[in-house]
């Protein structure tokens, strides 16, 4: 059997969290036969007896159905262990299924202990570690482990005792792999979802509710977007496991299309990457559109725009860096601080040439406008404010030459932040959409280009977006003849939470706030025992996958000493001092959306501190709808909205 599966590529034994785990769990693996299996399941009736005044009986059923299923399992995958031997891969993956049985169990005595005894029983990390637990939440829970994944699991395990395969045992490997990868992340969510709130669906005079196409016309416009994912993972896993340098360009370049065609081969693959990622085929994946053949297909999407600039901005401002964030969590956490000075010296101006050259250690800044930008002869160099910050020398009469005189000067801009999990993308593939905002709003929008991670974790993106900001605000009418009077940040997913954070970062600093933010599908809250239930449709989601999730926020978050909760990190816990300053606030968001929960969350606090905020609510639409507007029936509908609510906030 080992032959089979010597192509699969790397599969580690178990998860990290799982080798940590009591020994005592692992000793109980191998000696399960089937007379302890029936005294197991007697043992399972007695620890149900007498709990009927504590459970209702719909959630009591659940349970012991539930507990009964893992024993099922587990005996399965005993008899798989004898079927196979110890020495054979598939072993590792019945064994890793026998602990996450265990732990499941224990996890169901765990909630009866605590209820009926007021008892807190822990398990290591998937410990319930309070004893106020939401029964509706372990009912839910339940459910999605009894109705969608145990019995997948099963239907596998169950494959391999048919004499007659379907499928190649390797592939049948793959996708117990797959499953028990998502088995994980629902033990690992359990204590968590256990003792979080429910999530309040009010404030219906806050949210506009948009159908913009029948729930079918939506699931079958992004199952074929999914297709397109899912053939670029499947190409990702393929080069991965390719060793010549000539054949990896080729899969790089073609497989997407081959497993485009061959969609069962796709599928495999892509649940192979999935249910084991590593961090650089994860965000290779991500980062299609910006490298190989679709970096030079995508400009064919873009729409036109009359003046596109890239300029490499200098770190004139303070620094926002770790030592920055952990001095302010030990002494300021929980109030805002005073406002510290921005600049140390002087800094000398560059000239327009060096601007768009990029040198080191400078800030990338994408300028879209519907119209060319260029210098006003008749700028004076202040900052608009507070008292003039720098004194800078006038454009030098070369800059002049070639970089001509406007009169028409610019006070509403629109500053970008994309979204990518912290670790892919660029402003460039999101052009699909900024350029149209440009040219309808006929508004210069800036669109930051961030250090990703993990080569540069937390919180070099958030200062680079400070840096940029602020440099926005000062320097952006010597060079554009822009006075930002009126400034609307906008951001997706990641970029959501970069938008917030930053504001929350201009309130800490006293700088001058935006006029509004639009955060589309934003990422509020990073922190791990953060949980509502909307994060398990991430299980099923080919674009946001589970593991994808926990990938992003260990490469963004590197320092575990941090605490999460801080408004830099996780903006929607934000503590009220600073949400009381916020600028009116406008948040897209699909209910097909793994973020969609803590949307709500952050929309019910800024309406019970009397802040404007409307919450605009896309009905079956999935994560990063933005970007795939023109895939989705009438998606146009949504880049009109957000134009519509940058016009109303201009306006005001």
């Amino acid at each position: 059997m080992q032959a089979l599966f010597q192509d699969l590529g790397p599969i580690r034994e178990y998860d990290e969290r799982i080798e940590e785990q009591d020994d005592t769990i692992y000793s109980q693996i191998v000696v399960y036969d089937r007379e302890s299996l029936k005294m197991e399941q007697q043992n399972d009736k007695d620890l149900f007896e007498g709990i009927q005044g504590t459970f209702n009986i719909e959630l009591q059923e659940t349970m012991e159905t539930t507990y009964n299923k893992y024993n099922e399992l587990i005996k399965i995958a005993t008899e798989l262990t004898s079927l196979f031997g110890l020495q054979d891969m598939f072993t590792l993956k019945t064994t890793q299924l026998t602990k996450l049985c265990l732990i499941g169990q224990l996890q169901i005595q765990s909630v009866v202990e605590n209820l009926s005894k007021d008892y807190s029983h822990v398990i290591g990390e998937f410990s319930l570690y309070s004893k106020d637990i939401n029964l509706n939440h372990v009912y839910q829970i339940l459910s999605i482990l009894n109705i969608n994944l145990l019995p997948k699991i099963l239907h596998v395990c169950e494959e391999f005792f048919i004499k007659k395969h379907s499928r190649k045992p390797k592939h049948i490997l793959i996708e117990l792999h797959y499953n028990l990868s998502k088995f994980l992340c629902v033990l690992e969510a359990f204590p968590h979802a256990c003792a979080a709130q429910d999530i309040r669906y009010e404030y219906k005079n806050n949210i506009i509710v948009k159908e913009i196409a029948k729930k079918e016309q939506i699931e079958h416009a992004y199952k074929l977007i999914l297709s397109a994912i899912q053939s670029a993972q499947a190409m990702m896993q393929k080069k991965s496991e390719t060793e010549t340098k000539i054949f990896r360009g080729i899969i790089h370049n073609l497989g997407p299309i081959y497993y485009m065609l061959a969609r069962k081969q796709g599928l495999l693959k892509a649940h192979q990457l999935m249910a084991e990622p590593t961090v650089e085929l994860a965000f290779a994946v991500w980062n299609m559109g910006e490298t190989g053949l679709a970096k030079h297909l995508m400009p064919i999407i873009f729409p036109s725009i009359k003046y596109k600039q890239c300029i490499y901005i200098p770190r004139y401002f303070k620094q926002i860096n770790v030592d920055y964030v952990k001095y302010y969590q030990k002494r300021y956490m929980g109030i805002i601080t005073p406002p510290q000075p921005l600049i140390d010296k002087s800094p000398k101006l560059l000239s327009f040439y060096q601007l768009i050259e990029n040198g080191e250690d400078r800030v990338k800044i994408r300028i879209l406008s519907s119209e060319a930008l260029t210098i006003s002869p008749s700028s004076s160099l202040q900052n608009y404010y507070q008292d003039p910050l720098i004194q800078l020398s006038r454009t030098s009469f070369i800059d002049r030459l070639f970089h001509k005189t406007t009169k028409t000067t610019h006070e509403n801009i629109i500053i970008h932040i994309h979204g990518g999990g912290f670790v892919s993308m660029s402003s460039r593939s999101h052009q699909t959409y900024t350029r149209l905002w440009a040219n309808s709003l006929k508004v210069p929008i800036f669109s930051i280009d961030y250090r990703l991670s993990p080569q540069y974790s937390f919180p070099a993106a958030l200062d680079d977006c400070w840096q940029a900001y602020l440099w926005i605000i000062h320097f952006s009418l010597h060079y554009f003849n822009i006075t930002p009077k009126k400034i609307i940040l906008i951001g997706d997913s990641a970029g959501g939470n970069l938008c917030a954070a930053l504001t929350a970062l201009c309130i800490r600093e006293s700088v001058y706030l935006p006029a509004g933010i639009i955060l589309a599908y934003p990422a509020l809250n990073l922190d791990p025992k953060n949980f509502n239930m909307y994060q398990f449709v991430s299980l099923d989601d080919g674009l946001l996958p589970h593991s994808f999730l926990k990938l992003c926020v260990k490469s963004y978050i590197q320092d575990e000493t941090l605490n999460y909760k801080d408004s830099l990190i996780s903006p929607g816990e934000a503590i009220d001092e600073v949400l009381q300053q916020f600028p009116q606030t406008y948040i897209l968001t699909g209910t097909n959306d793994p973020l969609h929960g803590d949307t709500w969350t952050l929309l019910g606090r800024l309406i019970n501190l009397g802040k404007k905020c409307k919450l605009y609510k896309y009905d079956y639409m999935p994560h990063g709808f933005l970007n795939f507007y023109n895939l989705i029936p009438n998606g146009e509908q949504c880049i009109n909205d957000v134009i519509q609510i940058i016009k109303d906030i201009f306006s005001q």
